[in-house]
């Protein structure tokens, strides 16, 4: 479902959004009722990954199953029902898109696409990241990475198992390591973009505060460069 109502955003006219899994917080995303009903995303024009919690933890969603805020939004800009009258329809659009200036909506209808992601500048326009904390996702993946490669080296197969078992079980566990590096070294250096209007009032151009910065780079060197483990 989650794939589907992806594909028909895009058929739809839709781009990606890959600022929308920031709508969430951490202590949101274990929640099973919110984000069963009202998604872990703010889009489903998100690439985002499982939700999953960390070992031990209440689990929340593990997929996006129900359109988001931004989709809300989107398609009543660009589908909506206006007047026959040019200039009264033109404001009607200016009335829609200016939501994405109310404080309460900032995370909700943020938006950024591939350019944005692909650039490598933005610490906020990410695939596979989850929950408006980055290092707070990030503990959260190394945790699940750390306890899956200990119960993989006290594992047992059986001559019913498959003899790769073990080895896709490694590779799971260091493929999602290696995504969480991506989003944290996007923190590092990072200066968040923005497609604001003129007369906004925010910096188009802002580097993320440097306790952010080192924040991650500190996570990442103990989670990746030194191999040390976080308890």
């Amino acid at each position: 479902k989650d794939t589907t109502m992806h594909e028909v955003g895009h058929t739809l006219g839709l781009r990606h959004n890959f600022r929308a899994s920031r709508w969430r917080t951490a202590q949101e995303l274990p929640h099973p009722l919110l984000t069963a009903e009202h998604g872990i995303s703010a889009s489903v024009m998100e690439y985002s990954p499982i939700n999953l919690p960390a070992p031990g933890q209440s689990a929340g969603a593990p997929f996006q199953t129900t359109l988001g805020p931004y989709d809300h939004w989107a398609i009543a800009y660009g589908y909506g029902d206006l007047p026959e009258d040019p200039g009264q329809a033109a404001k009607v659009l200016k009335t829609v898109a200016q939501r994405s200036a109310e404080p309460a909506m900032a995370e909700a209808l943020a938006y950024g696409t591939d350019e944005d992601n692909l650039l490598g500048l933005d610490p906020q326009a990410l695939t596979f990241d989850l929950g408006r904390d980055p290092v707070a996702f990030a503990r959260t993946r190394v945790a699940i990475v750390r306890d899956l490669l200990a119960r993989q080296a006290t594992r047992v197969l059986t001559p019913q198992d498959e003899a790769a078992l073990l080895r896709r079980s490694i590779s799971y566990a260091l493929r999602d390591l290696a995504r969480t590096s991506q989003t944290l070294m996007r923190q590092v250096g990072g200066v968040i973009t923005r497609r604001d209007a003129p007369g906004s009032g925010r910096d188009l151009l802002e580097p993320l505060p440097a306790a952010a910065q080192r924040e991650a780079l500190q996570l990442l060197q103990v989670a990746l460069f030194t191999g040390a483990w976080i308890e």
